[in-house]
């Protein structure tokens, strides 16, 4: 017997879709399921008790593979058809207003926007090196599953949650770009799931995702955990891009340097909290025996030009290392809430060792190598730390 789900999504900051080319940004269904199969695989390591192939061997019979046959679920994704988009070479801008986004949602843009203006280019902050398509825009998508357990319909259903509440889309997702609202979900025609309206609500939500004992220690890939954190923070933004500027603010201040002493366009004094890491880089390659600290928040991670100031795994195949911090913002009726989860995980494959400038040297252990993000969620927990004017913060 096959089961209808349908699942109506808000898009509530631009969305780094990559199309045919970079001139015209697409939300394509393939891309939807990558994600969705990523959640789903998010809340699996618990449920499955670790097991590594009984996750791959499930999730292979449910969304299909190339050597497990075809989905047991198919999808159809319907768009609006008036949704815009920012082209290549345009300036994002917060709706409504005219200058650019702030520097820390073009901090957090890294990569698909230019941060700073550049006269020797010719470039504009927030100048965009990558189309989008604006937000806010619905899209829905209807599945059809056939021949599911209770269990498994109840594994997708959780998976669209999860992506709806804590999850985005395209390029810069895990910094908060592409970041999709679960506004609907239906199955057969019934409710079973009901839009967060207030911050509480959302909290409510997220704490209801299944996040079991599992196995003991850490998980050998991106998961849902008793060991995950997911913080909330609101402000008095009611511009989605508004609340991302200021969560990228927040990280600004407490991980950079800055530029003779100055951060976020040379009006803020750097804080300097990472003074060991500017010293480990700054002084002789020889007396690197540890890597610095920030490698927590993904590599690679650089210090400038050359060979000399790139850290980024050793010899192991890999050359990066995505964020386990995720942003996401929700938007609860008119007032967006931005959404910090820390998903952690092994930071990378066993015996891996990281290289720093040209010196290899090896990981610390997950515990150690995290503390910097621990420390950055209890900053915004605290008043008395943040800088940013966020209304609230609290802990799911």
């Amino acid at each position: 017997m096959a089961v209808e789900i349908d699942a109506r999504f808000l898009v509530t900051t631009p969305l780094f879709g990559r199309g045919a080319d970079d001139y015209r940004p697409e939300l394509r269904l393939p891309s939807f399921k990558g994600v969705l199969r990523f959640w789903w695989r998010a809340l699996a390591w618990s449920r499955l008790q670790g097991d590594l192939a009984a996750i791959r061997q499930e999730e292979d019979a449910l969304f299909g593979s190339a050597g497990g046959g075809q989905s047991r679920l198919s999808m159809r994704l319907t768009l609006p058809d008036d949704r815009n988009w920012v082209a290549l070479g345009d300036v994002l801008r917060v709706p409504g207003q005219r200058g650019a986004v702030g520097e820390g949602a073009r901090y957090l843009g890294y990569g698909v926007m230019e941060a700073f203006a550049s006269r020797a280019r010719g470039t504009q902050a927030g100048q965009l090196i990558r189309a989008c398509l604006a937000a806010p825009f619905e899209f829905t998508v209807r599945m059809r599953a056939r021949a599911l357990s209770d269990e498994e319909i109840k594994s997708v259903r959780d998976a669209l949650v999860a992506l709806g509440t804590l999850g985005s889309m395209g390029s810069r997702s895990r910094k908060g770009y592409g970041s999709l609202s679960l506004a609907s979900l239906l199955i057969d025609g019934e409710e079973t799931w009901r839009a967060p309206t207030t911050i509480s609500d959302l909290n409510t939500a997220i704490g209801d995702l299944p996040r079991g004992a599992g196995p003991s220690g850490i998980p050998e890939y991106t998961a849902l955990t008793p060991e995950s954190r997911h913080i909330l923070a609101s402000s008095a933004a009611r511009q989605p891009l508004e609340l991302l500027d200021l969560v990228g603010r927040e990280l600004v201040r407490y991980r950079s340097w800055g530029r003779d002493g100055k951060i976020l366009g040379n009006q803020i004094d750097s804080e300097r909290r990472f003074r060991d890491d500017h010293d480990l880089m700054k002084g002789s390659s020889q007396d690197r025996k540890a890597h610095p600290r920030r490698v927590a928040f993904g590599l690679p991670h650089n210090y400038g030009p050359g060979a000399g100031n790139q850290v980024g795994p050793a010899g192991s195949g890999l050359d990066r290392r995505a964020s386990p911090l995720f942003i996401h913002i929700h938007q609860c009726e008119d007032t967006p809430v931005a959404v910090i989860s820390f998903l952690p995980s092994r930071f990378l494959p066993s015996g891996t060792q990281i290289n720093v400038g040209g010196q290899t040297v090896p990981q610390a252990p997950e515990p150690d190598l995290y503390q910097p993000i621990h420390d950055f969620l209890n900053r915004l927990l605290d008043p008395a730390q943040r800088r940013e004017p966020f209304i609230e913060a609290v802990e799911v």
